[in-house]
């Protein structure tokens, strides 16, 4: 008799011992899963808020003083470009940046008449590039002007934003000929 009593105490305890570990098991699970909701909402949350910054140039009339302002604000973000187009300069130039990273303009889908961004390191159609003190000088001396890269701080342009597949901006275009439009 004592053995069974032996032997049944054994088995009770590890049949609780199972319970035990079977209910860490699933609470484990389950908050497990509660963590991963929370993660992936913080990761949208974090990128919505990290893109905010552009919203102001996504689709918006902006000054001439604007298109300066983001060409020394984005200088040091890595694949990142600026291409800005003003009246007399209708092919546009580069804003220069830190990296040399210059973006052209993505492509549009004949068939879906949608644009897909396709980037590619380094590949900028041909355009020069120009930094912030060269859109402001004004004077003729030490400035190769040939591409008119002036801009006038009181004009208006056309601001578009151009994302990545992973929805990433890559490239501000500031065109004055569509300002107003």
């Amino acid at each position: 008799m004592e053995n069974i009593s032996t032997g049944l105490k054994w088995v009770i305890g590890i049949i609780v011992t199972i319970l035990i570990v079977a209910a860490g098991v699933s609470i484990y699970l389950v908050i497990n899963n509660y963590f991963i909701r929370a993660q992936e909402q913080t990761l949208a949350q974090t990128q919505m808020i990290n893109q905010a910054e552009f919203n102001s140039y996504d689709n918006k009339d902006v000054s001439g003083q604007d298109v300066i302002n983001a060409a020394m604000k984005y200088k040091g973000r890595p694949q990142f470009s600026i291409i800005i187009k003003t009246g007399v300069n209708k092919k546009g130039f580069h804003a220069s940046n830190t990296y040399a990273t210059y973006y052209a303009l993505p492509s549009k889908k004949e068939d879906e008449g949608e644009t897909e961004a396709q980037f590619h390191f380094g590949d900028n159609s041909g355009l020069k590039d120009y930094s912030v003190s060269q859109m402001l000088d004004l004077s003729d001396n030490d400035v190769s002007n040939d591409d008119n890269c002036n801009v006038n701080t009181q004009s208006a342009f056309k601001a578009n934003v151009f994302r990545d597949k992973n929805g990433e901006v890559r490239l501000i275009e500031f065109d004055q000929n569509k300002a107003g439009k």
